[in-house]
């Protein structure tokens, strides 16, 4: 439950105390008044003779109508969840990791495969988010704005081809950060979420240090997932196999997935880190506990979404407008016997 002027709602225990105060002050000055008339020793018969409880009772039911009526004027309203708020999704970019180490087979037929069809398997089940595509090595490439099309964002990752996106250079993590952070800025994207799917390897430097500043001036918060096992393999040639890669010695490359940097570029922004699973489970959960959640505060946040509830305060107040003509408090009085009158000479 919120309130369309949240201002009004503040104001109304300031202003029913206000009233309190204008009416004991009214009650006052009426004493003075009859004191200034009467004099001193004839109070006794000047004084009014209403009870004391129903008087009471009557001042309440105006307060009480005062603040319910303000509250009518706040605009009190409940979030109903319907189909416009399901369809309200929030604006997120997907950076996948193209470096050599994504054709690594520890986890099969390859890193690269699995995390393509965990991707293409989540973008089917996604309905209103608005989704744009980034893959990256040393350099990060926009292969997709921001676009409701899934189909379309499913076809492209279908044709990525590992032979023309894979870099032998290895990869820079925050190259996918910079990138993203540029693009949210100019599209002035309020909601800055970056999705990254790697092993987590990096050759940059300083990736963590990169989300933590880029937190801070953008707001742009990461989510990792990690590709790969701990044990590693050796990083192949080319994506159908044929030979492995070696360094500079002649040794053969092997590439284990670094989930520590992965969960610390992640605690640096704010962000989640999740190991991707076979099948995609990571992003299956990162839906349920990151995207859903924040989909549900974009359609709380928006008012379209939200039904008036204004009739409730507003019975409130008729009742005791009603109940306080009802009362009539000034008919209820108590016998009060006065003394004589003498006439002095």
């Amino acid at each position: 439950m919120k309130f369309a002027l949240t201002w009004l709602l503040i104001a109304t225990p300031f202003a029913t105390a206000l009233l309190w105060l204008l009416l004991l002050w009214g009650d006052r000055r009426r004493a003075r008044l009859r004191t200034a008339f009467a004099g001193p020793g004839a109070l006794t018969w000047a004084k009014p003779i209403h009870s004391v409880g129903p008087r009471r009772l009557d001042r309440a039911l105006v307060l009480t109508a005062f603040a319910s009526l303000l509250l009518t004027l706040a605009r009190p309203l409940y979030f109903e969840r319907d189909e416009q708020s399901e369809l309200q999704g929030v604006p997120y970019l997907v950076a996948l990791d193209s470096s050599r180490s994504m054709l690594t087979m520890d986890v099969k037929p390859s890193r690269w495969n699995v995390a393509t069809n965990a991707l293409d398997r989540f973008l089917t089940k996604t309905k209103a988010d608005r989704i744009g595509l980034l893959t990256f090595s040393q350099v990060a490439f926009l292969n997709a704005p921001l676009t409701f099309d899934t189909l379309a964002l499913r076809t492209t990752v279908h044709y990525l081809d590992p032979e023309q996106f894979i870099d032998l250079t290895g990869s820079a993590l925050g190259s996918a950060l910079e990138r993203a952070g540029r693009y949210f800025t100019s599209n002035q994207v309020p909601q800055r979420l970056l999705i990254l799917i790697s092993d987590g390897e990096d050759f940059s430097g300083a990736p963590v240090e990169l989300a933590r500043r880029l937190k801070r001036q953008l707001g742009l918060t990461v989510c990792t997932l990690g590709v790969g096992t701990s044990a590693g393999g050796t990083v192949p040639l080319h994506s159908y196999g044929g030979g492995t890669a070696k360094n500079t010695f002649g040794q053969q490359v092997i590439s284990r997935l670094n989930e520590s940097n992965l969960q610390r570029l992640a605690a640096a922004s704010g962000g989640r880190y999740f190991r991707l699973g076979e099948r995609g489970e990571g992003l299956e959960q990162l839906r349920q506990e990151v995207l859903r959640p924040m989909a549900e505060a974009a359609a709380r946040s928006d008012l379209n979404n939200y039904r008036e509830l204004y009739q409730i305060p507003l019975a409130l107040a008729v009742v005791c407008l009603l109940a306080k003509v009802l009362l009539a408090s000034k008919r209820w009085t108590r016998p009060r016997k006065n003394g004589a009158i003498r006439n002095e000479k």
